[in-house]
């Protein structure tokens, strides 16, 4: 069970909305060569020239793309080391500077964890109806009270992921394009996880497979409980089923 500990994963608009980065300083970033005892010079990157590396690519995506309707806290830190995670302030790191369609995806992903929680609760219940057997859960079978009622909160979160996961890639869709947001939302999942799979990360791609898989069945139930932040742009649902 230690292994879930820690669920809550990564596994993200305009210019106008003042953004608050909350950083600690570091070493200034001025200086990017050393010396070593050799006389040999040496290339030194520091942290904080990372971290105004991640907001130069924050501003850019922000200047990119009409993210407005995607804003739902708009206080953001950025660390080195960290996973990205949405609260208590939603924090993303330097790990994909290389990628801005990856670190929009991120910044979607954490954003829609501010989604109204009473209504992911919801939604997550008929999730949890819709797709009972969750990959990479271990056995109920022997386990305590205490570990039962953990597994039940780590199943919570587990169908309230697959609401975030949705509005992740319904925004992505709506920025880039289908065919583009789902090879940018695998390409991302792989640098979270690799072979061999542990049960967290068979269980982070379980709930991104029905993201991908079952679209418009689970778009249907974030319909149903006003859970798309644009309804007619991106992933287009039909309201009549």
């Amino acid at each position: 069970m230690q292994e879930f500990k820690n669920l809550e994963r990564p596994i993200s608009y305009a210019l106008s909305v003042l953004f608050m980065f909350i950083l600690t300083l570091g070493i200034s970033s001025s200086e990017t060569q050393a010396q070593n005892r050799n006389g040999t010079e040496t290339e030194i990157i520091f942290t904080e020239e990372k971290r105004e590396q991640a907001r130069e690519q924050l501003r850019r995506i922000l200047a990119t793309y009409d993210l407005d309707p995607w804003i739902i806290t708009n206080e953001v830190k950025i660390e080195e080391e960290v996973d990205p995670h949405s609260r208590p302030i939603l924090t993303l790191n330097t790990n994909f500077l290389d990628s801005d369609k990856m670190q929009l995806a991120i910044f979607i992903h954490e954003q829609a964890h501010w989604l109204p929680f009473d209504k992911q609760v919801a939604a997550a219940e008929e999730l949890s109806e819709l797709f009972p057997s969750i990959n990479g859960l271990p056995d109920m079978e022997g386990m305590s009270a205490e570990q039962l009622e953990r597994l039940v909160d780590i199943q919570d979160r587990i169908y309230r992921h697959i609401v975030v996961g949705w509005a992740e890639f319904d925004g992505m869709v709506e920025m880039v394009g289908e065919e583009e947001a789902r090879r940018v939302i695998k390409e991302k999942n792989n640098r979270f996880v690799e072979e061999p799979y542990s049960n967290l990360d068979k269980t982070y791609l379980w709930y991104f497979e029905r993201v991908l898989e079952d679209t418009e069945a689970v778009g249907q139930v974030l319909a149903r409980h006003d859970l798309i932040i644009t309804p007619e742009k991106g992933i287009v649902i039909d309201s009549a089923q």
